[in-house]
């Protein structure tokens, strides 16, 4: 090999090698996303009823039920799209009573209580997919949102 091919070659493994950043980007500017449950005179709901997420964006979903019942939120195939680094309840002074970790499909939050869902989206979506209240009759109330992932 002449000196030439040599530097070439050292020089293209150089710029292959991959490139890491610094910290844990899924904790890195964390965007607030709050979701409202309720119910008002026109059914029961989740406010706002559109979302847009972008790829390795981190957000803490912010579930707050303002109901007098229990909601939950199901991501449906969103959650093939995400990746959940955790769920934590707090108490009402705030202070953490339970913080859950792995796959984690819907969850359901009581009367007047608030959840947050911290999620990193990994895939985008070529159209809206929906997320929803599953607890009978609820969806069928109005329980729905829909979701693009950029």
């Amino acid at each position: 090999m002449n000196p030439q091919t040599i530097a070439c070659t050292v020089l293209a493994f150089a710029l292959a090698t991959p490139v890491y950043a610094e910290g844990d980007l899924s904790r890195a500017n964390v965007i607030d996303v709050v979701i409202e449950m309720g119910t008002n005179d026109d059914g029961m709901y989740l406010k706002p009823d559109n979302y847009e997420f972008v790829t390795g964006q981190a957000y803490k979903l912010i579930l707050i039920n303002v109901d007098e019942i229990k909601h939950e939120l199901s991501l449906n195939e969103m959650v093939e799209r995400i990746f959940t680094r955790k769920i934590e309840i707090a108490d009402e002074k705030g202070e953490l009573v339970a913080e859950i970790k792995g796959n984690v499909r819907e969850v359901e939050v009581g009367a007047g209580k608030t959840v947050e869902w911290f999620i990193v989206p990994v895939q985008t979506t070529d159209e809206p997919i929906e997320i929803t209240c599953e607890i009978p009759g609820h969806l069928e109330a109005g329980m729905r949102a829909s979701v693009m992932i950029k």
